[in-house]
């Protein structure tokens, strides 16, 4: 079996067996993928470290059919804010639920890989209810699943002020094309999606939010998502709690 490197991110991790996890880990050169980290549940595992959720480290793989294996595992970063503060902790677990049911397997994207390091940064300084947001809105871009907020879904015409949405069809509509169904869709709520999906993570432009704008993003994008994955996300019970 061919054995290769590479740098990745754990981004899930199941307990199997009496010592064993499998993890699923965004990597630079292939995308996700799965793998299996036998022993690593052992106090003197010397990948015990680097199977938990969040860390960032250099791996070595031997290929398999259904999983890999991981072989060797040197950290690189562990973003410790996220195993101390419970509220970014559930939204990063929310962001890494989000970029498990979407992002292909096996399909390397660098840009996004890139994208995720300095998300999980974000998540140590910046508020992580708007950092998840933000996340969740490139992640399905990325993915070739966003909604469209700038222009009018039937007719292209560009949005300004004041239009609606179309949450079924998952986008705005100008005044002229509104639908039945077409709720409001104020000109604040579309620059704080806008804005959030452009976000700049290294050099992140700042935000005037206010709570009930936040709330309605939050709604309209969570919609998206559960119509799209089509089961409910065990990571939005775990943020509930806290709400």
């Amino acid at each position: 079996m061919a054995l290769y490197a590479a740098e990745g991110i754990v981004l899930g991790a199941k307990n199997w067996g009496e010592a064993d996890k499998v993890v699923t880990i965004f990597t630079r050169d292939r995308g996700l993928l799965r793998a299996a980290a036998f022993g690593c549940r052992r106090p003197r595992s010397p990948l015990a470290g680097a199977m938990q959720m969040f860390v960032h480290a250099e791996f070595q793989f031997t290929e398999g059919g259904r999983l890999e294996t991981v072989k060797t595992a040197a950290v690189r970063a562990h973003h410790a804010k996220l195993s101390l503060d419970l509220t970014a902790l559930a939204y990063a677990t929310f962001v890494a639920e989000v970029i498990r049911e979407f992002m292909p397997e096996g399909i390397a994207d660098e840009a996004f890989f890139d994208r995720l390091t300095e998300i999980l940064t974000a998540f140590e300084t910046r508020n992580p209810r708007v950092t998840a947001l933000a996340a969740v809105l490139q992640t399905l871009a990325a993915a070739g699943l966003g909604q469209s907020y700038e222009r009018c879904l039937h007719c292209g015409t560009q949005i300004t002020g004041d239009a609606f949405f179309h949450v079924r069809e998952g986008g705005a509509l100008c005044a002229d094309c509104r639908t039945e169904e077409a709720t409001s869709f104020s000109e604040e709520l579309r620059v704080l999606l806008v804005g959030l999906e452009a976000l700049d993570w290294a050099h992140p432009a700042p935000l005037q939010v206010r709570g009930g704008t936040l709330m309605a993003a939050e709604s309209l994008v969570l919609s998206h998502v559960q119509e799209l994955v089509g089961h409910p996300l065990r990571s939005l019970a775990f943020l509930s709690q806290l709400t």
